[in-house]
């Protein structure tokens, strides 16, 4: 994902919360995918308003993280987008 995006996700998945995070269904492409709490934490973010920074930001404060995980951020935010998750 570039830098200065506002990633949002895509529309028509089917989100469900579970105990260690969220579970996923894509029907168009009739997939499921598991995140984990923080991959759900960095999804959940994703409404077209929020940059990557933002929620490394979020992510340390939350985490009391002493330096900035953009760079998992990040990461994350390209494999969710990958997956079709993301615009």
């Amino acid at each position: 994902m570039a830098d200065g995006q506002f990633p949002a996700v895509v529309d028509n998945l089917e989100v469900n919360e579970v105990n260690d995070g969220l579970i996923i269904y894509d029907s168009a492409t009739d997939r499921v995918h598991h995140l984990n709490s923080t991959a759900a934490i960095v999804f959940t973010m994703c409404d077209g308003q929020t940059s990557a920074e933002s929620i490394a930001r979020v992510l340390s404060e939350g985490f009391g993280l002493e330096e900035s995980p953009i760079a998992h951020v990040t990461a994350c935010l390209d494999r969710l987008s990958a997956q079709g998750l993301l615009q």
